[in-house]
């Protein structure tokens, strides 16, 4: 699953549903009150990054002379520089990754909604802005941070005390959910991923 994108927090959605200690630890969670989180994941090296040094996996199946035309194009001017005519002649996921690249990297930034609510997730989306929906919460991070906690390398509570995750919201309700919000981390690093960045 290429991380950030609407299949990963798909498959994200599912393993949280999958998820036995969070029904546990999440009853309560969102009755009541809006339980649902806005992830923002900023700094993402759109400009830095040349459609060349994607992973494998997002250029599966392009044709090497297309790939060849494309490899140093930066993300952040893919938009413009892609042709239609052109992305008619990449594989299916190349060109629905590009399409989620040009929509929902806004400014170096990704907005993804979660929808949580009594130990279970409802619903995922990535948004084109940060007011597209109602959230009761929003944790704000560097891509660089985010991407520590879904390789399991930080956890959520440490990564907020520390300041590298910034908190919108009630904090005393999160923090007196924390086991629930380590499974969201958990869970995240369980999640079979491949970094785009």
């Amino acid at each position: 699953m290429l991380y950030p994108t609407e299949q990963w927090l798909e498959k994200y959605k599912q393993r949280l549903n999958e998820n036995e200690q969070l029904d546990d630890a999440g009853s309560g969670w969102g009755v009541g009150f809006d339980g649902a989180f806005l992830f923002v994941i900023t700094d993402i090296p759109l400009g830095e990054t040349t459609i060349g040094e994607l992973p494998e996996a997002a250029l599966e199946g392009v044709p090497k002379y297309l790939h060849d035309k494309l490899a140093e194009i930066p993300l952040d001017q893919a938009a413009t520089l892609i042709s239609e005519d052109i992305r008619q002649h990449l594989p299916d996921q190349s060109r629905e990754l590009l399409r989620q690249v040009d929509e929902y990297i806004v400014d170096s930034t990704v907005y993804a909604f979660i929808g949580l609510k009594d130990g279970g997730c409802t619903e995922v989306d990535i948004l084109s802005g940060p007011d597209d929906r109602e959230t009761g919460f929003i944790l704000r991070g560097s891509y660089e941070t985010w991407q520590e906690i879904v390789d399991g390398e930080q956890d959520p509570i440490p990564a907020v005390m520390s300041g590298d995750l910034k908190v919108d919201g009630d904090m005393q309700r999160v923090l007196q959910y924390a086991t629930a919000t380590q499974l969201l981390g958990d869970v995240a690093s369980g999640t079979e991923t491949t970094h785009l960045f």
